[in-house]
């Protein structure tokens, strides 16, 4: 909640050298209500490891914050920033339910780190690649996704070492697999400037995003 006053006292500070203080009391209010909070439950349960991924959190905040003042924040490498630092919620919640930090609770955090960050890749490429051009050739259609390939690459090779070597349930490829099959299906059914529906997008996404949750409690609540 203190993101956006923030952003808005640095953007004003730097384009005009101006401290906007009602902004900024809100990023007191917000930001104070928050370590006010971490603190009770710090002090609670004793986890007071969970502070490296406050530190992250706050880490990320800080880059997303400078991105999204220079216009960068909608940029591949400004949403990956931002959902590293929020999917940093995922091994906290690990760890306060098992007491400790162990391979599970770092690949719970890098599953879902890399099905919100393959979302990026995915939604750029229906919504803001595909509509510039008119219907290509299959060649161009390829050549226009490589980013999404090579991610997809890399995620199936990540699923591969972590049900195969690491001997993980086969949930967690189910949980990845209408993403994976959204993904090859969109690369090569064009998306037109006249068909484009950005909300119809973002519901397929939610119901994806929804699927992918709940095949992945069960998946650790199996393994």
């Amino acid at each position: 909640l203190s993101y956006e006053p923030a952003v808005r006292v640095v953007r004003r500070w730097k384009n005009r050298r101006i401290l906007a203080k009602e902004q900024l009391r809100w990023i007191i209010r917000f930001a104070g209500s928050g370590a006010l909070i971490a603190a009770i439950v710090f002090i609670r349960y004793g986890q007071w490891d969970a502070l490296f991924f406050g530190c992250v959190v706050a880490l990320t905040m800080i880059l997303h914050l400078w991105l999204t003042v220079n216009k960068q924040n909608m940029s591949i490498p400004g949403e990956l920033v931002g959902v590293f630092g929020l999917t940093s919620s995922a091994p906290v919640i690990y760890l306060f339910l098992h007491q400790s930090m162990d391979a599970r609770g770092w690949i719970l955090w890098l599953i879902n780190f890399l099905y919100f960050a393959g979302s990026i890749y995915y939604i750029k490429l229906k919504l803001r690649i595909q509509p510039q051009f008119s219907q290509p050739s299959n060649q161009i259609k390829i050549k226009k996704a490589t980013p999404l390939l090579v991610y997809n690459m890399i995620l199936i090779l990540f699923l591969w070492i972590t049900i195969w070597i690491r001997n993980y349930t086969w949930l967690f490829l189910l949980a990845f697999g209408p993403y994976i099959i959204k993904s090859i299906i969109g690369i090569f059914t064009w998306q037109t400037k006249a068909a484009l529906n950005p909300k119809q997008t973002g519901f397929v996404e939610l119901f994806h995003a929804i699927f992918f949750l709940i095949i992945n409690i069960l998946a650790f609540n199996i393994h």
